[in-house]
């Protein structure tokens, strides 16, 4: 008698921890399409390197590159300081250099995420073509993004 009803409180518990789980989920706005990485709306941004910032503590988080362009001065988030150091790209104040991105809204600011880095002939992929950060994880992946970078501009 006491398993049946310990079962029966288990099945009762799983049961109400999954309409909390789905009720919470469905108060969460689904992410709209156009908030996601598009390589179709990606634009070729050239400049010079005003400013690096390498632990910005305002979202999102990780390295920041202003950009003094044509059409003023732009916050380039391009992921991590280690990941670019690991792939020999060291930018500074004063660098011509040529980024592939998109631009995104992050609260009040708008930030251009960074996909492809290019200072001088050296070329850095930051993110993956879906807009995933390649700096997540490690070395296996720096790597690989070293493999590919000669054709990517």
């Amino acid at each position: 008698m006491k398993r049946v009803t310990r079962l029966s409180w288990m099945a009762t518990a799983l049961a109400a921890s999954l309409a909390v789980a789905g009720s919470v989920g469905a108060q969460t706005a689904p992410r709209a399409e156009s908030a996601q990485y598009q390589v179709g709306r990606e634009v070729s941004l050239v400049g010079t390197v005003a400013s690096v910032v390498e632990d910005a503590k305002t979202g999102p988080l990780g390295t920041h590159v202003m950009v003094q362009s044509a059409s003023g001065l732009v916050d380039v988030h391009v992921g991590s300081a280690k990941y670019l150091e690991m792939n020999k790209l060291n930018l500074k104040t004063g660098d011509s250099v040529r980024i592939i991105g998109e631009n995104f809204t992050v609260g009040t600011d708008t930030v251009f995420y960074a996909r492809i880095v290019q200072d001088g002939t050296a070329a850095v992929a930051v993110r993956s073509p879906k807009g995933m950060p390649l700096w997540k994880n490690g070395k296996r992946l720096a790597v690989s993004a070293n493999a590919h970078r000669e054709g990517a501009l």
